[in-house]
């Protein structure tokens, strides 16, 4: 399995918080486009992920299935996963979000992968934070993710992964790679990540400040 997913799995594993909110509601109340700073930040608290960074865009255009960029336009429950055991599918839950993103750019991967203009996208997050409070907090930023597909996945033989209803039949299902999720709304001088940190880009990268910076990276490497 990719790095990307083995990370997330181990991530969610070792943390064994109690507390997990979820909703089924749009994401609603946060200003369209504005600022991605707390958003991201807030997706991020509590979680934490080692991981071997990106080395190059080249090298996310080898190992992604599918780089987009678009507009997180929802946030709602993400992936559900059960064991055999008890306590290991209680670790698994709510350790995901799903975004809608309505895609404006297909960079990298193949063009009819993306479904009505739209992808949904697993982010990995702390069991402690509420997926209603992130919904909430969405400001339908801009975004670039690179992506792999987890369509056919699950982290082990005798687990069962369950999509969330709200997700249709038949569309692929992805999830961003750890540094491969940044966003900037329309008041951020420069693009975040809930995870990743734009001084921690491998010098082939060129040193990406914006959401065009690391297009401009993306498509050179092509």
């Amino acid at each position: 399995m990719r790095r990307s997913i083995i990370v997330t799995v181990i991530a969610a594993g070792s943390l064994l918080l109690t507390a997990c909110g979820t909703t089924t509601n749009p994401s609603a109340g946060a200003p369209e486009g504005g600022s991605a700073e707390a958003f991201a930040a807030q997706l991020g608290r509590d979680y934490h992920a080692d991981y071997d960074p990106l080395a190059s865009p080249r090298q996310a255009l080898d190992l992604s299935d599918l780089i987009v960029r678009g507009t997180v336009e929802e946030v709602f429950d993400g992936i559900s996963t059960t064991f055999p055991d008890k306590q290991s599918t209680e670790r698994a839950q709510g350790s995901h979000v799903t975004f809608r993103v309505s895609v404006a750019e297909v960079l990298s991967g193949p063009a009819d992968a993306v479904k009505d203009r739209t992808v949904y996208v697993q982010v990995s997050k702390s069991r402690s934070t509420p997926t209603g409070d992130l919904a909430k907090a969405n400001p339908r930023a801009q975004a670039v993710l690179i992506l792999d597909d987890i369509t056919d996945w699950k982290p082990a033989p005798n687990a069962t992964v369950s999509r969330p209803d709200r997700i249709p039949d038949g569309v692929p299902l992805y999830f961003a790679f750890t540094d491969g999720l940044w966003m900037q709304g329309a008041n951020d001088k420069a693009m975040v990540s809930s995870i990743a940190h734009r001084e921690d880009f491998a010098p082939a990268w060129g040193k990406p400040n914006t959401l065009d910076d690391l297009v401009t990276a993306i498509k050179r490497a092509k």
